[in-house]
């Protein structure tokens, strides 16, 4: 009949077109969001592994300087 709701099942209820229409941009914002995590991870992991390295060049140079200062031939007060 002219007029009528579309029906998937005359067990079911009706449902107007277009009243569900943000369904099919669920799965974009899902995606984007999905994106933005890993993105936010990796810079996340790549601080991290900045900071590891930073810390590391430090101690190295720390044991650096006292392997000279114990193996320094002129005393530092002459």
């Amino acid at each position: 009949m002219p007029g009528r709701e579309l029906r998937a099942d005359a067990g079911h209820r009706s449902v107007s077109v277009g009243v569900y229409s943000r369904a099919p941009e669920v799965p974009y914002v899902k995606e984007r969001r999905g994106r933005a995590v890993k993105k936010l991870l990796l810079v996340a992991l790549a601080a991290i592994g900045g900071l590891l390295v930073y810390r590391q060049i430090q101690a190295d140079r720390a044991e650096q300087d006292l392997w000279t200062e114990a193996t320094d031939s002129v005393p530092t007060g002459s």
